[in-house]
């Protein structure tokens, strides 16, 4: 059974205790005499509602725990309904409406680093990078520590280019929690781009060996692999990554690279043209298709100096990680 599946089970395990606990404290609020302690319980009964909305949007039952946020007090629960609802319309790809209300919760609440961190988040996913760095900057502002806010700032850093300055705030966390993944995944990113490529296979094999998938984590290693000379390595990655992320065009387009370099060029091809018909909007992969359909048909192609393998490694590593933004 797949981790993924797994969190899945634990989180409607973990529902279904929540219910039952509301349900006793329906009954309790039903009998009980003392309006003081009838508010008490009705607090309680709706802490353990906005967890399970969490569960909800952690499980990408994103209309459902919209709901159940939606469902909750603004008197007791305002900043909470923000972030939630939010969330769910920033996951739904509703960006307008998600930063209208998150605009209107920060207004109520000028002070909570949680919503200027969601609204930062939301300027990434938009491509706003600049508005996303001074959201972050904003937060840290209120809470100079928050993990949350620094990972964000340095990962606004690196696809602004400022990976010097991103690798200082990674270092930085890593050092506080040197098991944590997504630090790990991005200070490779960072090393990978000033061009520090054995620094970045060391740090996205410790986010691999925490147990970590994802897709920036296996681009970033084939990517890495590949640049060191390591093409057994590079083709193993390549396969796997395919394997766990079906639905990343950045998938295809390793493993094909990978069948081409060792002139495999029919299952190459065929790779490709599996993600192109995935993906027929996706340029890169039409791209990829093409310069190998021409440069098989030309019987010069060896005479063509070709681009730099560096070069076209960063295009692939920037590619997925803006659409991870994005």
């Amino acid at each position: 059974m797949g981790s993924k599946n797994l969190r899945y089970i634990e989180a409607y395990d973990e529902m279904m205790r929540l219910r039952k606990s509301i349900s006793i404290l329906d009954m309790e609020i039903l009998i009980s005499s003392d309006q003081s302690y009838k508010n008490q319980l009705r607090m309680k009964r709706e802490d353990l509602k906005e967890r399970i909305g969490w569960l909800f949007l952690d499980c990408g039952e994103y209309v459902r725990g919209y709901a159940l946020y939606l469902s909750l007090p603004w008197k007791t629960h305002g900043e909470q309904k923000y972030y939630g609802m939010s969330w769910a319309l920033i996951q739904m790809k509703n960006y307008g409406e998600a930063l209208r209300l998150l605009k209107k919760g920060i207004k109520r609440f000028p002070e909570s680093s949680t919503l200027i961190i969601t609204k930062g988040i939301l300027y990434q996913k938009t491509c706003h990078e600049i508005d996303a760095l001074q959201s972050f900057e904003r937060a840290l502002q209120l809470d100079p520590y928050n993990p949350y806010a620094l990972y964000n700032k340095a990962f606004s850093l690196n696809l602004l280019g400022y990976y010097e300055e991103a690798t200082s705030i990674l270092q930085y966390l890593i050092e506080r929690y040197p098991n944590e993944h997504d630090y790990l995944v991005e200070m490779g990113y960072s090393h990978f781009m000033t061009g520090y490529i054995e620094d970045a296979c060391k740090y996205y094999r410790k986010a691999q060996k925490t147990g970590h998938k994802s897709g920036n984590m296996y681009c970033g290693l084939y990517c890495a692999y590949r640049h060191l000379g390591f093409q057994d390595e590079a083709l193993y990655i390549a396969q796997e990554g395919l394997n766990e992320y079906p639905d990343e065009p950045a998938m295809y387009d390793n493993l094909g690279e990978c069948y081409y370099e060792r002139g495999w060029i029919l299952d190459a091809k065929e790779i490709l043209k599996e993600g192109v018909r995935k993906f027929p909007e996706d340029y890169g992969l039409r791209e990829s298709l093409k310069k190998i359909e021409e440069e098989t048909d030309d019987p010069d192609k060896w005479k063509k100096p070709p681009i730099g393998l560096i070069i076209l490694l960063i295009m692939l590593l920037r590619r997925l990680k803006e659409k991870h933004a994005g």
